[in-house]
């Protein structure tokens, strides 16, 4: 079985979260194999936190889990069913929290040319494809980290695949005193 490695990043003011992504990694099904775990105290960015957690673990696939989105216990096992014909595997995710519905086109990752709609905690990927975090070409709003490395993964030719169940929540809400808090509506 090819190994599998939990990659949470986080920010220090973000503990309560980071303890709830950690218990979402801790319940999965399908165990990780390795659990890198980074809080960036120097405010070095996105990028160098993802390197050197990437450089910290040698895992096959790797698992990327943002401190303020949490897993659902079958996502771990619901990619691997994946492993054999895909290198990049996404899953489907609800968004608690957020007023509107991020438009989704599961199975048409062409359209990673021209606008992202997943997020990082979606996605398992095989390392050997993906490599390192890299820059967007250009500054947000016009890119975004995420989607300039997705769309990397597409223009090289990886074989993406759709989980087709929503398996991670992306969570948005209001930040009182620095802890997650959903939005009735």
């Amino acid at each position: 079985m090819p190994d599998v490695a939990a990659v949470v990043v986080s920010l220090p003011e973000r503990v309560d979260l980071l303890g709830e992504a950690i218990v979402s990694v801790w319940a999965q099904t399908r165990h990780p194999d390795d659990l890198v775990i980074g809080v960036d105290y120097s405010r070095r960015g996105e990028v160098w936190n993802q390197h050197r957690l990437l450089d910290a673990t040698d895992c096959e696939w790797v698992a990327f889990l943002h401190d303020d989105d949490v897993w659902e216990p079958e996502h771990l096992a619901n990619a691997e069913k994946h492993f054999d014909t895909a290198d990049v595997i996404v899953s489907d995710f609800t968004s608690p929290g957020r007023d509107w519905d991020i438009p989704k086109h599961w199975g048409q990752w062409d359209r990673l040319l021209v606008t992202n709609w997943f997020p990082p905690s979606a996605v398992v990927v095989r390392r050997s494809v993906f490599g390192q975090w890299q820059e967007p070409p250009q500054p947000p709003p016009y890119d975004w980290v995420d989607w300039s490395n997705w769309r990397r993964c597409y223009t090289q030719g990886a074989r993406f695949a759709y989980t087709g169940k929503a398996t991670m929540q992306y969570r948005f809400g209001a930040w009182g005193n620095g802890s997650w808090q959903p939005r009735i509506s």
